[in-house]
């Protein structure tokens, strides 16, 4: 796919080191985790369908949303078949969607790893001072 690492954790952590919460990063993952799946799965469909609008939209709105989470490599990928989609070369965009459910299952893996402080990373039902 690319060269990019899954993650470059600098964006969540400038943002505790600013004085936000882990609480935040725990909203930002959680945000994540339900924006995501709904995105890739209209990606996927409008891809299938030749919607370049909705193709081109949904990418591009993966693409911010990875990008302010470090993301790189995913984020990267929904570039990449943002480009493709306005360069109308369907086939590529589509072959490059086969692996977003590996970006998506990597990205959440590197965010676990990155702050495995955060528990809520795996249970997005999960709050401070909860059992989980």
């Amino acid at each position: 796919m690319n060269d990019l690492p899954v993650l470059d954790p600098r964006p969540l952590r400038d943002l505790l080191e600013i004085g936000a919460g882990l609480e935040l990063v725990q909203e930002l993952v959680g945000l994540l985790k339900e924006d995501a799946p709904p995105r890739l799965v209209s990606l996927r469909a409008a891809l299938e369908a030749g919607d370049g609008a909705l193709a081109i939209q949904e990418a591009h709105q993966l693409k911010g949303a990875l990008g302010n989470l470090g993301l790189q490599k995913f984020a990267d990928l929904a570039a990449q078949i943002e480009t493709r989609v306005r360069e109308a070369r369907w086939e590529v965009a589509r072959e490059l969607a086969e692996a977003l459910p590996v970006a998506y299952a990597e990205a959440l893996a590197a965010l676990q790893e990155a702050f495995p402080e955060n528990g809520a990373l795996t249970r997005p039902a999960a709050r401070p001072g909860q059992a989980g």
